[in-house]
């Protein structure tokens, strides 16, 4: 009974103009950097590769997110960012792929002050299965399931450039940006004679770093955060706070009437390895609607860099060591 409960919520989707579902989500959201805001590529002052993946239920292959990126810095005061995403619905019935690559570029304001501005550019790419749906005329009362229908299928695949820019505030203590994907909104309807197109995505988000003083340098530190975003007409709001002792950063986020979110996180030098579930406020033994989500980050030199003389004297924001 799956693949008709599965096709009667595809058609509902691909029927809601702009859907918020079909958006991709991170719950560790500092952790896939280029996806947040193009202006955080090259934020570490390292290079990076970043693996990510997501699940929603106890189906491994009904709903998942996977992610692929890298990042590094270009001389002193640029980041570049490249991401291969794929998301997949239904078992794989409808996937969306998207290739981009970011470039940021980073302005001293100051001596512990900077000012980031990012550009995301790429290919957005979604595909349907219509073999694998099942409509009103292939049922028949005597024979049951026929492999025949009347439908008018679309296309099986539609793919369009696709633009994002971001802008980057950072202070030592204190952090925030502000980002607009898909500004040019792609077209994704599957029927030529639609106009169907994806919604733009506004994000500001912001958060400080705490040092508990009592604590030796480098310690302890409280890191609280709020992401707010906008994707047509619905908004959701998420309020966090991660803790970071040693190699540990544990994290908690409110998903408002939605969800709650916890992560795990440990830096292991040059490997960063993070795991974090949301459960469900609605019902929270709803399997369906729990996620589950692991990063893997691992930092690297790219290419050996010459030693340039640094003009900045200020101190490097340290949310970059508790989040990154």
């Amino acid at each position: 009974m799956k693949k008709p409960i599965y096709t009667v919520l595809l058609l509902f989707i691909l029927s809601v103009p702009n859907s918020h579902a079909q958006e991709p989500r991170f719950s560790q959201f500092y952790a896939n950097p280029v996806f947040l805001n193009p202006a955080l590529a090259g934020i570490a002052k390292k290079d990076r590769f970043i693996v990510a993946h997501r699940q929603l239920g106890a189906d491994s292959n009904l709903f998942t997110t996977s992610s692929v990126s890298m990042d590094g810095t270009l001389g002193t005061s640029s980041g570049w960012g490249a991401q291969v995403l794929r998301d997949s619905q239904f078992g794989g019935l409808m996937n969306t792929t998207s290739y981009n690559i970011s470039l940021a570029h980073r302005i001293k304001l100051g001596k512990n002050n900077e000012l980031g501005l990012g550009l995301k550019m790429g290919i957005y790419q979604k595909t349907l299965d219509w073999g694998r749906l099942t409509f009103e005329d292939q049922f028949d009362e005597r024979m049951g399931l026929t492999n025949s229908t009347n439908e008018a299928f679309g296309r099986n695949s539609v793919s369009n450039g696709d633009i994002s820019v971001g802008l980057l505030y950072t202070s030592e203590h204190f952090f925030g940006g502000y980002s607009i994907s898909h500004i040019n909104r792609p077209k994704e309807d599957f029927f030529t004679e639609s106009d169907q197109r994806l919604s733009a995505k506004y994000t500001l988000h912001a958060g400080g770093i705490i040092n508990l003083k009592h604590h030796r340098k480098e310690g302890h530190k409280l890191s609280p955060n709020f992401i707010y975003e906008r994707i047509g007409q619905f908004e959701h709001l998420n309020l966090g706070m991660y803790y970071g002792a040693d190699i540990w950063t544990v994290g908690t986020w409110y998903r408002w009437d939605d969800a709650l979110v916890f992560s795990l996180g440990m830096n292991l030098n040059s490997v960063k390895l993070g795991y974090s579930i949301d459960k469900p406020l609605s019902d929270s033994t709803n399997t369906l609607n729990t996620a589950h989500e692991i990063t893997f980050a691992y930092s690297f030199t790219l290419v050996k860099k010459q030693k340039v003389k640094n003009t900045y004297k200020g101190k490097c924001p340290s949310f970059q060591k508790l989040l990154f």
